[in-house]
């Protein structure tokens, strides 16, 4: 097997039809046929069925044809960045981040990569982590900020910073007039729920109450940081979440945020481990490392540690 018949079985695949095929390769019938037939020969199987309209592919040949594109792309991808050695990181790069940090961080990132790394182009993606960790181990996604606990099993992580998990709600609010907040005193509060079920800041905010006996009241559940973030100013409930989801209201003193005790999250940054870093992704994540570093420093970053 070689990349030549991969790339010949992925365009019969695509264009189910040998003549279509061959056009699109530049090549003749009988050649693709061939290649065809030779792959067929050594991995023991029928990859097409031929019909007057053309060729279908089998069910193994919809299974290889995932792997096929897959080794291409690795493929050129070793290509481009041996390329790269000789030049200036380029080329996009997709960094995947939750809502709440894309508003927090993209705009200063942006500016961070275009300074640094003028010939990278970046695509954000926003999403929560399960959506982020497929996007990764699919190949749409370079790198992603991610919460821990996450699966190691095809990732490599880079410890990022230790943030704590605060109650939000107006300044008058006589809840938050103190240093920090038990889990305890959350029993019968009312909560605007942020996030996915089963998952980040919403996880530990429910492991913590299951280990303390508090049964939380939530009046609404909701996914993103800035819903949460208008249903508090308009006294619905307060939120459980990061400071700096809300640091520009805390700022103005429509808000405030109090840590809750013992209540804290890990935050990565996580490329795929069954593909080598290009230069341009290493050089993002270097950037990313260093935005978040600097916005710590300069207390644009509450309740949170760098590791």
């Amino acid at each position: 097997m070689d990349l030549r018949q991969l790339r010949y079985f992925v365009a019969l695949a695509t264009q189910q039809h040998y003549g279509n095929a061959a056009g699109v390769l530049h090549v003749t019938q009988p050649a693709l046929s061939r290649q065809i037939r030779l792959l067929e020969e050594e991995l023991g199987v029928k990859l097409f069925e031929r019909h007057a309209r053309g060729a279908a592919p089998t069910d193994e040949a919809r299974l290889l044809l995932e792997r096929a594109m897959f080794l291409l792309r690795y493929a050129e991808q070793m290509k481009s960045d041996l390329q790269a050695r000789q030049r200036e990181p380029r080329g996009p790069v997709a960094i995947g981040m939750s809502p709440g940090l894309a508003q927090q961080l993209s705009v200063m990132l942006t500016k961070a990569v275009m300074q640094n790394l003028p010939e990278v182009r970046l695509r954000i993606f926003e999403g929560f982590a399960p959506s982020l960790q497929a996007l990764l181990a699919d190949g749409e996604v370079d790198v992603a900020f991610l919460i821990e606990p996450v699966d190691r099993s095809n990732l490599t992580t880079v410890p990022l910073l230790k943030e704590r998990i605060c109650l939000i709600g107006r300044p008058d609010d006589p809840r938050l007039n103190q240093a920090s907040v038990a889990v305890r005193e959350l029993a019968g509060v009312p909560l605007v729920l942020t996030g996915m079920v089963k998952s980040g800041v919403r996880l530990e905010l429910e492991l913590a109450a299951a280990r303390a006996k508090v049964e939380l009241r939530h009046v609404v559940e909701v996914q993103t940081a800035e819903v949460a973030r208008r249903l508090v100013l308009e006294g619905v409930g307060l939120a459980v979440h990061f400071a700096a989801a809300v640091q520009e209201d805390a700022q103005a003193k429509r808000l405030r945020a109090v840590p809750i005790e013992a209540l804290a999250l890990q935050r990565v940054i996580a490329r795929a481990s069954d593909r080598p870093a290009s230069r341009a992704t290493e050089g993002v994540m270097s950037v990313m490392r260093m935005v978040v570093e600097r916005h710590v420093r300069e207390g644009r970053w509450p309740n949170a540690e760098l590791s």
